[in-house]
């Protein structure tokens, strides 16, 4: 097996947190990954530079020059003997990593800090043989994951305390959580409390999903709302999605927002940025070929942003950009919220494209079929 494709899955395990994604259950609103891969392109990794872009902008392409300052990250391919793949921005400094040895899939054996200054690696908490985790949120001191057991099929979600290594159980999920795609949906830390859902059954059959709250002070789990699912920060507020039986469509509520957002019908993933909703889609079909058409679109504009005529996923956006994963080599081009354009991060990299975002600056992952991952770490300059 190449390369690539081993990093390519491995990425599929270590960055499964986020979004809601397409209905794979009656009455879960929830994440899934396209269950066939008859969509993508198999890439010319002899002369990726003749391969045609899978991008239609329908935003100004801008030099990044005039936006970005990048630089190359160089991050150790092994600690203790164990491959490392970086997780989630949780400082200017510091980066929370998962390291993993490689069977038929690798398998995350642990979960650490690393200090970008220093290149020191500090150690905080085990995953437990039979185990496998999938990180949900981190920042500042507070890791949240859920755990999943492959002998017994049962999940529960836990909360790690970076400053003093404490790991608590938050909740075990209902039997059969982890064989519906509500076990890829999203968890959020606010305001002092965890919010994540959980599946409702009857007679061991689907009937619904509820938002649950868990208090970091009292240690405490709780029912948030009823029919309430995939939780988001939007406008600095608690926001979730819900669905109006009887229209038989989905909405995000928000705290901060008196009137319901609709979501239409084929997104496939979903993130959050100040008080703006961005959304992959299902487009449409290719008349010519058949084949499925994916957009990025901002939901309160009520625009495309783009169409990609090959495989997208995993948005994310934070006050400045927003960025997605592509899974045919292309240049790492990402959208600038205030300037309302896209930019090329860097015109010779062609790879399959990975972002992990912090409030202020971002590390772009570079893929390659036949050759080393390659890091940047680039931030924002100004908008113009």
């Amino acid at each position: 097996m190449r390369i690539a494709v081993r990093l390519l899955i491995f990425f599929l395990i270590v960055y499964s947190l986020c979004s809601c994604q397409s209905i794979t259950e009656s009455d879960s609103y929830a994440s899934s990954f396209p269950e066939s891969t008859s969509d993508f392109s198999e890439p010319d990794s002899d002369n990726q530079e003749e391969v045609k872009s899978i991008y239609q902008l329908n935003k100004p392409l801008m030099e990044n020059d005039a936006f970005f300052e990048i630089e190359t990250l160089d991050l150790p391919s092994e600690i203790n003997g164990m491959k490392l793949a970086p997780s989630n921005i949780l400082s200017k400094t510091q980066l929370l990593v998962l390291l993993y040895e490689e069977y038929t899939v690798p398998v995350i054996k642990e979960a650490g800090v690393y200090e970008l200054t220093s290149g020191e690696y500090s150690f905080s908490f085990a995953v437990d043989e039979g185990k496998a985790i999938s990180i949900e949120w981190a920042a500042d001191d507070l890791v949240v994951y859920k755990e999943t057991d492959s002998a017994s099929n049962e999940a529960s979600l836990h909360c790690f305390r970076l400053s003093t290594g404490e790991n608590l159980v938050v909740h075990q999920f209902s039997q059969g959580y982890s064989d519906t795609s509500a076990l890829h949906n999203q968890v959020v830390s606010y305001n002092g409390k965890i919010y994540f859902d959980d599946i409702v059954t009857q007679e061991g059959k689907l009937v619904g999903v509820n938002l649950l709250e868990y208090n970091l002070e009292t240690r405490e789990a709780a029912l948030f709302k009823e029919n309430a699912q995939n939780p988001l920060l939007l406008d600095s507020g608690l926001a979730y999605i819900t669905k109006d039986e009887a229209a038989g469509a989905y909405f995000v509520e928000s705290s901060r927002k008196e009137e319901r957002i609709p979501l239409g019908q084929g997104i496939s993933g979903l993130t959050s940025a100040s008080d703006e909703l961005y959304s992959i889609n299902n487009s449409a079909n290719d008349p010519e070929t058949g084949r499925t058409i994916w957009s990025l679109d901002s939901l309160l504009a009520e625009e495309e942003l783009l169409f990609s005529s090959n495989v997208i996923d995993r948005p994310a956006a934070n006050r400045s950009v927003v960025t997605w994963r592509n899974f045919t080599p292309e240049r790492p081009i990402i959208y600038l919220r205030e300037s309302d354009c896209f930019a090329v991060l860097l015109e010779d990299e062609t790879a399959y494209n990975t972002y992990l975002l912090g409030d202020e600056w971002g590390i772009l992952i570079c893929s390659h079929d036949d050759a080393p991952t390659t890091y940047y770490k680039f931030s924002l300059i100004t908008e113009k």
